[in-house]
This record gives C-alpha cells, structure tokens and sequence, in this order.
C-alpha cells in the first residue's frame, strides 16, 4: 500500500492495524521499510492528535 501523512482517524487506524501485522517483519524486507515509515507517520499524529 502507498502510505501518505495521517490526516483522519481512519487512516490512523489502518496504519496502526498494518502497523501490529507487520511488526515482526524481517530486516531489509518490503515488510520492513513499510514498517519503519508506518512507525513514523503513526507518530506523529499520535503527537498532533492525542
């Protein structure tokens, strides 16, 4: 999927269940840059919003 900056309340929440089915994903993997830039972008609207 083609993640972009968190503006809504539902794309937190995809990204967040995306986030807990790739957690353990394996270094240098797709899995595992998606991971790294979802952690980010949860972040920081865990930052803006809560």
């Amino acid at each position: 999927m083609n993640w972009k900056v968190l503006k809504t309340e539902e794309d937190y929440n995809k990204a967040s269940l995306r986030l807990m089915e790739i957690f353990h994903a394996k270094p240098n993997s797709p899995e595992s840059k998606e991971l790294e830039l979802l952690m980010v972008l949860v972040k920081e609207y865990d930052d803006k919003c809560f």
